[in-house]
């Protein structure tokens, strides 16, 4: 399972990150996210452990935990998340790609149009 941390201190390492999971259970990988032109670290990171119970443990004992003052943000990540579509998310995940975008572009799919009538 993929657990997406954030809010981490921007100086933190992949093993840093990894030696926080692994006292809760394998740790398969872990990874900061870092930015594609800088390669500086953006504050996130994603775990990959895959023993549930051993993410469940990991994700109750972190989740809030402060380090540096900033109290930790994890959670897991699941195939439909904006994270996964669109490599990382700043702000609000239902603005990602294929959700409702507010916009006014989405038309309903109801049969009954203006004028009452069907197919209209």
């Amino acid at each position: 399972m993929q657990i997406y941390v954030s809010n981490l201190p921007l100086k933190i390492t992949d093993e840093e990150l990894k030696s926080m999971f692994e006292k809760f259970g394998t740790v398969k990988s872990a990874e900061i996210g870092l930015d594609k032109k800088t390669g500086a670290s953006m504050g996130y990171g994603i775990v990959v452990m895959p023993v549930k119970s051993d993410v469940r443990d990991a994700i109750d004992a972190l989740r809030g935990k402060e380090i540096e003052g900033k109290p930790l943000r994890v959670r897991v990540l699941k195939p439909g998340d904006a994270f996964h579509s669109e490599g990382h998310t700043t702000g609000d995940p239902l603005k990602g790609k294929g959700g409702f975008k507010g916009d006014g572009s989405y038309r309903g799919g109801g049969a009954l149009r203006r004028g009452g009538q069907r197919g209209s």
